[in-house]
């Protein structure tokens, strides 16, 4: 897995990761953002999505069989990210934290909607 950081402020963007011949472009904590053909154009998608992307909904599949489910990041990091439940982050909204193990190993899927 490759970091993407900022060049002018070394702000960490997101990452690049090679699977089944195909390349990721991964959100900071591990959510997918996009595919691409080639290490560069997902690089490319991290630098230009990777950090407007966190202000986006999501789609949360949060194990085999769940229904997709639309959320909100609160919080976001390299070891993992917090969720509103729901289409607004709002007091009394119900929170889940994922942690990046979770996102790694499949169990969770969280992805741009």
């Amino acid at each position: 897995m490759i970091e993407i950081r900022r060049p002018d402020d070394d702000e960490l963007c997101g990452f690049v990761r090679e699977r089944d011949g195909r390349w990721e472009a991964l959100a900071v904590f591990g959510g997918l953002l996009d595919t691409a053909g080639s290490a560069e154009h997902a690089e490319r998608l991290v630098r230009d999505t990777g950090l407007a992307a966190l202000a986006e909904r999501w789609l949360l599949v949060d194990g085999p069989g769940a229904d997709e489910q639309i959320v909100c990041i609160q919080e976001a990091s390299p070891e993992g990210v917090t969720l509103a439940l729901d289409y607004y982050s709002m007091p009394g909204v119900p929170t889940l934290r994922v942690p990046r193990t979770r996102l790694d190993s499949g169990e969770v899927q969280l992805r741009r909607s």
